[in-house]
């Protein structure tokens, strides 16, 4: 009967990262609608479940910077950053919260790590001209709460355009039974 309890203890497992799960989904539902607030209480939940979470610390440390609270989104997303160093989100919005803290070099040293990420060519020419206005240096805080937005903006848009291509590739795959393998549905013309 040992086997009993190794298996009860694999299922509270599964239903406790299931409910992470569920957590993290309403919070990153709630974050893409303008909700930041309800998103960071999901992100919390998310992390009360299972605390090593990556998701849930970016997400929960976007909500804060977009809830001003810059000090708060630096400690969470740099402890996401040291369990997965190549988040493009993480690396992105430490930068924009050291960006609006001030602290020039840090958000200019995050952009320089975002920047040797594998980044969509319209952000990456974003982060290039921000690293720019940075070098010059002289930025005003009306000029940093522009970059911020229009950052935070773009990746964004980024993040819509990549899903609604993959929400698209997947509406006209269709599986061909005789070949075992997804063909693509063409829209009749005389339709």
């Amino acid at each position: 009967m040992p086997w009993r309890r190794g298996l009860g203890l694999v299922l509270v497992l599964a239903m406790l990262a299931g409910c992470a799960t569920t957590q993290t989904a309403a919070g990153t539902s709630a974050l893409r609608e303008g909700r930041p607030g309800e998103a960071a209480e999901h992100f919390k939940e998310a992390l009360a479940d299972d605390p090593n979470r990556v998701d849930a610390k970016i997400g929960l440390g976007i909500s804060r910077y977009r809830l001003a609270a810059y000090g708060e989104a630096t400690a969470l997303l740099g402890d996401a950053l040291e369990q997965a160093p190549g988040q493009p989100a993480a690396r992105l919005y430490l930068a924009l919260s050291s960006l609006r803290q001030r602290e020039d070099a840090k958000a200019q040293e995050e952009l320089t790590a975002l920047r040797a990420l594998p980044l969509e060519p319209r952000l990456a020419a974003q982060v290039d001209q921000t690293l720019a206005l940075l070098h010059a240096g002289g930025i005003t805080d009306a000029i940093r709460t522009y970059i911020a937005a229009s950052l935070d903006y773009a990746f964004d848009w980024t993040r819509e355009v990549a899903e609604t291509r993959v929400a698209l590739r997947n509406a006209q795959l269709t599986w061909d039974p005789f070949w075992g393998r997804p063909y693509v549905v063409y829209p009749c013309r005389r339709c």
